[in-house]
């Protein structure tokens, strides 16, 4: 599983609930990549999004730019034609998220859902 979206330290330590689940691997850009220059972590993470069978992406409020290419390439690597949508693509939107109008276009792509518990209860009803 590819966690998607902000650090830790700006969106309340939200990785850290996933890695309690049991049955997963995860690939956590914050800790699996070499952060110090675009030369190396957009290769890494890109590799763990194309080798990843979940992708959960929060987004948070703050601008989210590399998390939105994360998300585009998970699915097109998982679907088959353009406007398939991938179940295995999570995405916390919060509902104050702005601008309003874009979820309709994301909950296209995959899952929403607007906090983190509720991703985590969504990746356990896939998994069952």
């Amino acid at each position: 599983m590819y966690l998607a979206g902000q650090p830790d330290e700006y969106e309340n330590n939200w990785k850290k609930e996933f890695k309690k689940l049991e049955n997963f691997e995860f690939y956590d850009w914050e800790s699996d990549s070499d952060q110090t220059s675009p030369d190396t972590f957009f290769l890494d993470d890109l590799k763990a999004v194309k080798n990843s069978d979940i992708l959960v992406a929060n987004p948070g409020m703050a601008p989210s730019e590399a998390t939105w290419v994360e998300i585009g390439y998970f699915l097109a690597n998982n679907t088959k034609n353009p406007g398939d949508s991938c179940s295995r693509l999570i995405v916390v939107w919060k509902n104050e998220r702005l601008p309003m109008w874009s979820i309709e276009f994301i909950k296209k792509a995959g899952k929403v859902v607007c906090s983190v518990e509720m991703a985590i209860e969504e990746l356990k009803k896939h998994c069952n």
